[in-house]
């Protein structure tokens, strides 16, 4: 038995990621991020929304906050919610930090009679992140809004023009934007389509930076006045002018894959768009043969998590090979056919380090994260390990839907389409694995008790986490699983839990190392229903600073359950099939010290 493999690791972790490499800490750089902008030049964009079906999803030129808000209905971009602050931005073109004259046009169409006067639809212009980045501004971009308020006054920012008042009805707003010596000159029109004799103008001004960005399309009606009633249609956007386009600035419908070797078997698992409703739709796992494309396999698209799912037994490929993921969609005006490219990464087996980046903890303060993926791929790791909390409930912006189911599902790709659009490139090239923690899951703890039910009747916080269990239906947990765990090795023992929760804990041999993927959190434990109540736990602490717990050593509590500790002990003897090194992998640790600060 030869161990004489060791692992490198490149570690992330804890929200504002710092990138460690032997021994020494390379400077955070979130400040120094680049914008990633072709030269502007004179550009037309058009929305093509009447070449698509009906679908949960508006298209892969377009991102929309939140992802369950926008639809296309009718050959049209519907913002089906009234609530507030919903954007639809273009991705594909921003405006120029320069002054050049552009515009843009729109015909919307109002859906919601009820919204109050402070409601409103139009354009975002100029729409920044925190970052000077295409999708910071895209999920956090704030801008200067104009076009018509439920009142079908015409405004722009601040500035209403009183009258005349427009029709209910569709309306078709155009704005102008003229440069100026001091920035620009706007010119706002609203017209009714079906009688252009009805036409409302003004003009105001505004400073040069404040159009400088991205620019999307708005849907907003206060909090107070939210429902779950559509509140506007979009049709026929146009923006044209000196712009900065760059097609190349999409997401979807193969948004990104991951993939696991292990045993002469690959993995695959491919993460879409919602485009399970396009009738005919094709995906396909392609590697290229000398200069020709070979299809190995296809696969149906999950119809909740979205997701294509890819096992090749026998992988006969020893060298590093590309390979691609195809999607044909047949649309109305004809067959579209996309592509997702990336690398099975030849397995370093005969190397004597083998590199790990390892990644924990990532919240959305640094999206979308641009100075990890260039540090890291810097120091060309073999394989990537995502340790949980690839995202928190905040992640994006408005928090989480619980309910219904499609939402709800719809609600966990927003956040985790986050995240693939931050990492993608990171493991585009190398294996990786990945393990659902506690927020992945919409839990600040989890004590899953073998996959029970976590009432929420009392409460969603540690009233209902610290009875142990899943707050989230099984379907929703199963839908996660399945998003980033099923292109890991087979399960163990792939035998559910309660509520058919699905398992995925496994053994991954890969470069002469075998790591133990654990399930920490699933078989645990609640410490509330295992130590007295005299102890008051809340959120698994004991908040009591008068329980002697060293009367109660003997609880009956189990940690990793019985199924994984059978599992641990086969794989902790089992030396086949190469290995030279053993690694856990898991989403907490196993020994801490937790105490009670004094006070609290």
């Amino acid at each position: 038995m030869n161990r004489r493999k060791s692992i490198k690791t490149i570690a992330l972790s804890a929200v504002i990621p710092t990138v460690m490499w032997k021994g020494t800490v390379l400077p955070n750089t979130l400040s120094q991020a680049k914008p990633l902008r072709k030269p502007a030049k004179t550009s037309v964009f058009k929305s093509g929304w009447q070449d698509w079906p009906d679908m949960p999803w508006t298209g892969p030129e377009y991102w929309g906050n939140r992802l369950q808000d926008w639809q296309v209905r009718q050959g049209k971009a519907v913002c089906v919610v009234s609530a507030p602050n919903r954007t639809l931005h273009c991705l594909t073109t921003q405006l120029p930090d320069k002054p050049a004259a552009f515009q843009t046009s729109v015909t919307l169409t109002p859906l919601n009679p009820q919204a109050a006067a402070g409601a409103y639809a139009g354009f975002r212009l100029g729409a920044k992140g925190h970052f000077p980045d295409y999708r910071s501004a895209a999920v956090f971009g704030e801008g200067l809004d104009a076009g018509v308020n439920a009142g079908g006054r015409l405004f722009i920012g601040d500035k209403i023009y009183e009258e005349p008042v427009l029709a209910k009805g569709p309306i078709h707003l155009q704005l102008e934007a003229t440069p100026t010596s001091e920035g620009y000159q706007l010119r706002l029109t609203g017209t009714d389509p079906a009688n252009k004799q009805s036409r409302v103008s003004f003009t105001t001004e505004a400073a040069a930076d404040r159009l400088a960005g991205n620019i999307a399309l708005v849907a907003h009606v206060a909090e107070a006045q939210a429902s779950e009633n559509p509140s506007v249609a979009f049709t026929d956007w146009t923006i044209q002018g000196t712009l900065h386009q760059d097609d190349e600035q999409v997401l979807g419908p193969i948004c990104f894959a991951q993939y696991t070797l292990h045993g002469g078997s690959l993995k695959l698992t491919a993460q879409l768009a919602p485009i399970e409703t396009i009738a005919g739709h094709e995906v396909a796992l392609q590697v290229r043969e000398g200069k020709q494309w070979r299809t190995v396999q296809q696969s149906p698209v999950d119809t909740l998590g979205r997701v294509a799912r890819f096992k090749v037994e026998n992988w006969p490929y020893k060298d590093k090979l590309p390979y691609r993921i195809r999607v044909n969609l047949p649309l109305p005006q004809g067959k579209r056919e996309y592509f997702y490219e990336g690398t099975i990464a030849k397995e370093p087996l005969s190397a004597d380090q083998v590199k790990m980046a390892v990644f924990s903890c990532n919240a959305d303060y640094g999206f979308p994260d641009n100075e990890v993926a260039p540090h890291v791929l810097k120091h060309q790791p073999d394989l990537a390990v995502f340790l949980g909390d690839q995202f928190y409930e905040s992640t994006g912006g408005f928090g989480i839907e619980k309910a219904p189911l499609e939402r709800a599902a719809l609600d966990y790709l927003h956040k985790w389409y986050m995240f693939g659009w931050s990492y993608r490139d990171i493991f585009r090239h190398i294996p990786a694995a990945f393990i659902p923690d506690d927020h992945d899951v919409y839990h600040g703890n989890v004590w899953g008790e073998g996959g029970k039910d976590a009432p929420t009747d009392q409460g969603w916080g540690y009233e209902a986490q610290d009875q142990g269990g899943y707050k989230m239906p099984p379907e929703w947990v199963n839908m996660v699983q399945r998003t980033q765990t099923s292109h890991l090795p087979d399960p163990y023992d792939p035998t559910p839990v309660k509520q058919d929760i699905g398992v995925y804990y496994t053994a991954w041999n890969y470069g002469g190392i075998s790591f133990a993927i654990l399930e920490d959190r699933k078989f645990k434990s609640a410490p509330k229903n295992v130590l007295p109540q005299e102890a008051k736990v809340v959120n698994g602490f004991i908040q009591n600073p008068e329980f002697n717990i060293r009367a109660h050593y003997e609880v009956d509590a189990h940690l990793l359950g019985k199924r994984q500790m059978k599992f641990l002990s086969d794989w902790a003897s089992d030396w086949k099939q190469g290995t030279e090194m053993k690694a856990v992998l898991s989403q907490t640790n196993f020994c801490t010290v937790a105490t009670l600060p004094k006070g609290e």
